[in-house]
């Protein structure tokens, strides 16, 4: 008796001027026990050689669109293929060798869920491993977690069953971060979802990162959160989005001021005053944090 074919597995790769990291995303694709069925790098309008970096790599089907977002290159991306899973890998992370299998393999033995998330561990530029906290495992009420705080620390760590991808429509083209946050919401609350602790990614950590600019971190996460709203029912729900928006402020609207403080003893004023502007509007009491000396 054949055994059955192992679930068609697509990754896509969205990509903004990070060719520098691309190879390695790529090569982390090709390295899987299980091989994917479908690879896309999507180039968002790069200043670089991205989509030249891409295309060394004969079996990597391209597209090239101007720069729209992340969340349009992901859309871009998934649409163009056609397996059953879905994987989106930041440009500048990689995926460890047992990721596809050990999502693909979750997935299968739950036909009930959107998706699945495992862990991720911190790399620095050069892709040496930083050592960290450890990423919390939820085992139940992911909604209501999901809404006190973003337990999934890498994107890249997911695997998604297509058809829950199709159900809600993708990814939120209006928001320029936190857009997959904003979608494990939605799928959270419509479908059961599994999380396991095995590590499948590397987060590179590096000053380029969207998540390392707390003026945007901060503005998308309220954003998202504040979408809740109309979404929650009972008071368990509400509580815990009181939790995750008070949580939101305190971490971020804190880094900001940070950066803020840092930003203006280095004189660079248009950032400090872009910065203060989002935290006036997103976290006033915010303004206690930034430093007597800013």
């Amino acid at each position: 008796m054949t055994e059955a074919a192992p679930p068609a597995v697509a990754v896509v790769i969205p990509c903004f001027n990070q060719a520098h990291y691309l190879a390695e995303a790529i090569e982390s694709v090709w390295v899987q026990t299980q091989p994917p069925a479908e690879l896309v790098v999507v180039d968002d309008g790069s200043e670089d050689n991205s989509y030249e970096v891409a295309g060394r790599f004969e079996t990597v089907k391209r597209l090239r669109q101007r720069n729209r977002g992340v969340a349009a290159a992901r859309n871009a991306g998934w649409r163009e293929t056609s397996a059953e899973y879905l994987v989106f890998l930041d440009a500048d992370d990689r995926l460890l060798p047992e990721a596809l299998e050990v999502g693909a393999t979750a997935l299968e033995r739950r036909p009930q869920i959107a998706f699945v998330s495992g862990f991720s561990r911190d790399i620095d530029g050069a892709g040496r491993v930083i050592k960290g906290l450890r990423q919390p495992l939820v085992s139940q009420d992911h909604y209501l977690r999901l809404l006190e705080d973003c337990f999934i620390w890498s994107g890249s760590s997911i695997v998604y069953r297509r058809s829950a991808l199709e159900a809600v429509g993708g990814f939120d083209e209006e928001l320029s971060a936190a857009d997959d946050y904003e979608l494990y919401l939605r799928l959270a609350r419509r479908f059961p979802i599994f999380c396991h602790e095995a590590v499948v990614t590397e987060y590179r950590r590096h000053g380029t990162n969207t998540t390392r600019d707390p003026a945007i971190v901060l503005a998308s996460q309220l954003k998202v959160q504040g979408r809740q709203r109309r979404a929650v029912r009972g008071r368990p729900e509400r509580e815990a989005l009181r939790r995750g928006l008070r949580k939101t402020r305190r971490e971020h609207g804190r880094a900001l001021a940070e950066q803020i403080g840092e930003d203006w003893r280095r004189n660079r004023r248009r950032q400090a005053l872009r910065g203060l502007r989002t935290l006036l509007r997103r976290d006033p009491r915010g303004l206690m944090q930034l430093p007597v000396t800013a």
